[in-house]
Parts: C-alpha cells; sequence; structure tokens
C-alpha cells in the first residue's frame, strides 16, 4: 500500500474480484466502481478470475491502470481492492453495474463418447460457458464500505449461481507511527479476497475450457470456492514507502445444504465447526518492480460424502506463493508460482471403505509466465503438476495416483485495453488462444483409466473471445 498522490484507478478481478485505488486523502478521491461484462467465445470455470469495467467507468481510467491485460493487477489495482473497492465513489450508481459474458470453442485431441458434457457434442463444440452480472464499487465511502459481488449463469451446467463475492470495510491508521490499512471482509471463497494472482481463486488458468477434461483430484482450498461463507480480518502495513506486511485470518462455514441450493452451488461439502484460513504475505516495489513472497494456510474437517453427522476426516492445506511483476508504459511482465502441500487424514471415511488408506497427502505446483506489449499483445506459458500417493478407491484409474502434469500456451489481444470505441468507452475485450498439453494425467501417461486411454487424448485448444462492459 505505498502512499501516492489522490488519483483515479482501475478495474480488477472477478471469478474471482475488482480493485480500486484509494488515496489515503478521502477529499480528494474520484469515483470508481466496477462491474464487468464479458462476452467471450472462450470458457471459464467457477473459479476463472475476470475483470469489470464498471470499476474504469467510475474512475474514468482504462482498465490497465488496475490490470496487466486483465485479470493480472498492478500495484494500483490491488491498493484499490485493499482499501475497500470505494476510490472514487460515495454510493451505488448505474456504473457500479455491469455483465459479462463469455463464449468459447473447446477441440479436445480425442473425442469423448457421449458429448463433452451433457446436450454438447463429443468434440469441437462452442459454448457461452459464462453469463455474469456485477456489482462492483463503493456502498458507502464515508464508512469505507465497497463490494465485488458477482451472479453467474453458467451455460454448460444451465443454471444461475452466486459466484465471486468480497464486501469490505476498510480504514486507513497508524501502528507504531507507520501507515497501515485495515478492514473486515465477508466472502464466499479461501484466497478470493487475495491481492495478488498466485493463490487459486486469481491465479492461472485465469480462462480455462468448461468443456475439457480436468483432473481426478483437487485439494480443499480451491475446492471450497462458494460452497462457504465467510468473515475474515487483514491488515497492511507499510514498515517502509517500499515494504508492505500483508496478514489476514477468516474463518468460514459451509453453506447449509438447503442454502447452497439456493444459491445454485449444491451440495456443498459439509464441514464440521469452522474453517479457520491465514494470510501472511511480504511485499517490496522499487521502480517499476514489485515482488512478493507469501504463505497461507486453512484446516477443516469435512463429513464422508453425503453425511452430514457423525466422525469427520481432517485436511490441512499448506501453501506458499511469490509474485513478480515489472510494468512500464510499453510491456508488462509478470511470473507467478503457487505451491499447496495437503495432508489428508480420512479418520472418518477409510473405516467406511470411501478411501484406500487412514492417509494421504496431496500437492499441486503451479509457475506461471506471462508478457503484455504495448497493452496489447499478450503470450503467457504455464506449468502445473499434481501429485500425491496412490489411492485406487479415491482415484479409482489404473495405478491409483492423482499425478498429472500439464503446459498451457496462451496467446491474447486486447483491442481496447487502453480504453473502448466512442460509443462505448468502457467496453474492453480479450480475444484468446489456449493450448495444453498433458505428458500425464490422472496417474500415467499411458492408459490411466485401464481401459487403453492415452494422456495425450485430453490435450485441449481452447479459443474465443471475452468482452466486459
Amino acid at each position: 500500500m505505498t502512499q501516492r498522490p489522490p488519483r483515479c484507478i482501475e478495474a480488477v478481478q472477478l471469478g474471482a474480484g475488482v480493485m480500486i485505488k484509494q488515496s489515503t486523502n478521502h477529499n480528494s478521491e474520484r469515483a470508481i466502481a466496477a462491474l464487468g461484462l464479458g462476452l467471450a467465445l472462450v470458457a471459464l470455470s467457477p473459479s476463472t478470475a475476470q475483470a469489470i469495467p464498471a470499476f474504469a467507468a467510475q474512475t474514468g481510467e482504462p482498465c490497465s491502470a488496475c490490470h496487466i491485460g486483465f485479470p493480472q493487477l498492478t500495484p494500483y489495482g490491488r491498493d484499490f481492492k485493499l482499501e475497500g473497492y470505494i476510490a472514487g465513489g460515495m454510493f451505488p450508481t448505474w456504473k457500479n453495474f455491469a455483465l459479462m459474458s463469455q463464449i468459447g470453442y473447446t477441440q479436445m485431441h480425442d473425442k469423448v463418447p457421449g458429448g463433452l458434457a451433457p446436450g454438447f457434442k463429443s468434440n469441437d463444440a462452442w459454448a457461452a460457458q459464462q453469463t455474469s452480472l456485477f456489482y462492483g464499487g463503493a456502498l458507502d465511502a464515508s464508512l469505507g464500505l465497497g463490494a465485488f459481488i458477482q451472479v453467474t449463469y453458467d451455460g454448460v451446467a444451465g443454471q444461475w449461481h452466486w459466484d465471486n463475492t468480497d464486501i469490505r470495510l476498510a480504514r486507513p491508521g497508524t501502528l507504531f507511527g507507520k501507515p497501515l490499512f485495515w478492514g473486515i471482509t465477508f466472502n464466499n471463497a479461501p484466497t478470493v479476497s487475495d491481492l495478488w494472482n498466485s493463490p487459486p481463486s486469481w491465479g492461472y488458468p485465469y480462462i480455462p475450457s468448461e468443456l475439457a477434461n480436468g483432473p481426478a483430484a483437487e485439494q480443499q482450498i480451491p475446492a471450497l470456492a462458494q460452497g462457504v461463507y465467510g468473515v475474515g480480518v487483514y491488515s497492511a502495513l507499510n514498515l517502509t514507502p517500499e515494504n508492505m506486511l500483508y496478514t489476514e485470518a477468516d474463518l468460514y462455514k459451509s453453506l447449509p445444504n438447503r442454502m447452497s441450493y439456493a444459491l445454485g452451488v449444491g451440495p456443498a461439502t459439509q464441514i464440521d465447526g469452522v474453517i479457520p484460513y491465514l494470510r501472511l504475505a511480504v511485499q517490496h516495489q522499487w521502480g517499476n518492480s514489485s515482488i512478493e513472497v507469501g504463505t497461507y494456510a486453512l484446516m477443516d474437517r469435512p463429513y464422508p460424502q453425503g453425511m452430514i453427522s457423525g466422525a469427520t476426516d481432517q485436511f490441512l492445506d499448506v501453501a506458499a506463493d511469490s509474485q513478480f511483476q515489472y510494468i512500464t508504459a510499453k510491456q508488462a511482465f509478470s511470473v507467478q508460482a503457487n505451491f499447496i502441500h495437503e495432508s489428508q487424514s480420512w479418520q472418518a471415511s477409510y473405516p467406511l471403505g470411501l478411501a484406500s488408506n487412514p492417509a494421504d497427502t496431496l500437492d499441486t505446483a503451479t509457475l506461471t509466465v506471462s508478457e503484455l506489449l504495448l497493452q496489447k499483445y499478450g503470450v503467457t506459458e504455464s506449468f502445473n503438476t499434481i501429485y500425491g500417493n496412490a489411492d485406487p478407491v479415491l482415484y479409482g484409474n489404473a495405478n491409483g495416483k492423482p499425478n498429472t502434469n500439464s503446459w498451457t500456451t496462451e496467446l491474447d489481444y486486447y483491442p481496447y485495453n487502453n480504453g473502448g470505441p466512442v460509443w462505448l468507452p468502457w467496453l474492453n475485450a480479450k480475444i484468446f488462444v489456449e493450448n495444453t498439453i498433458y505428458p500425464t494425467f490422472n496417474g500415467l501417461a499411458r492408459n490411466y483409466d485401464g481401459a487403453g486411454t492415452n494422456a495425450q487424448a485430453n490435450d485441449t485448444l481452447f479459443a474465443g473471445i471475452w468482452l466486459a462492459f
């Protein structure tokens, strides 16, 4: 949260958040609100991050003020989110609302008998994967109250659901004579409140195909998104003008089953008691560069599948992440690294025959490198690996292991990143092509399912356009 002269700022992320920079001089702020409409010839999963031009409309700034392309946040974008989405605004206006829709084309290496999804072809399929309505910006700036709220229609599943939500009460202050920004957040996903693009809610892939096959294994931190609700406190302390210490602690509860169905995400995994989540990060800024190094952790006690009482299992996720950015007027280079280790104790599921082992481990590592030139041309390369011990009951594949490796190359074109056409100045667009290859999938390179299917069968070409206004 580096101190800066008052100015308007940009749009941020979704699916997970959007941000606006707020000066510590509240009397000099101008309006920034945000919500984004995205129409995309692309596919998007519920955890996908997005940028919404409503924030740009409120501030009068282009989306590039807060984003590297979208949805990666710049330092200004991180400050905007940190300080409650209120910069430049006072109360809700029509500019705080936006729409987004994404349409994409999915081509897998091999056809999928019966269709890529119910109602879709076995390959070479188009889908309007996601259409979202957003509210983003100030609720009452005098109180420091702002929000990012998303409601989404899933065009593959054919239903509405609540999506990334982050409502904040943020206040400036001091601690030991150092500038401090602190706040309270109500949100519905661990890491959705995060400022960096390394943890799952805002991490790569930003626009995955919803029709393509995915790995069988998933850790608790991403799996809980939108199936929980919680309250947390956070703070950002400027140790020096260049160095910020960020801390956050949240407590979550699983949605009751009836509520999870009402919100379109049922059945939600039922968790005994509260779910603690902790976050610690240090950011250093110099010149046009910034680097963050952090850690986060979550522990929960889920009931075995289909149960809501009795004995529980226990999961502990411990993660490390880092992000580097170098941003100038003509280029933006970024690197994100993330590693999550999950310890799984099947103390309830193992006696019921729902797991092969009384305990397992599951690890995920992601490294993403991206370059954006002239705010128009982007290229991204990402490597993801999932690995753990064998558990045939859990994974149901030939060798019982979750091991999956993937490489994704993405090319992007942003025709309106510095401002839309005269007839719709807040319009933004992302035209993209992604190619993902799997050297290993669900445990093996060849015959991973015991029926002769090779990892290569899941290689995916995904292309489309994402419009937002």
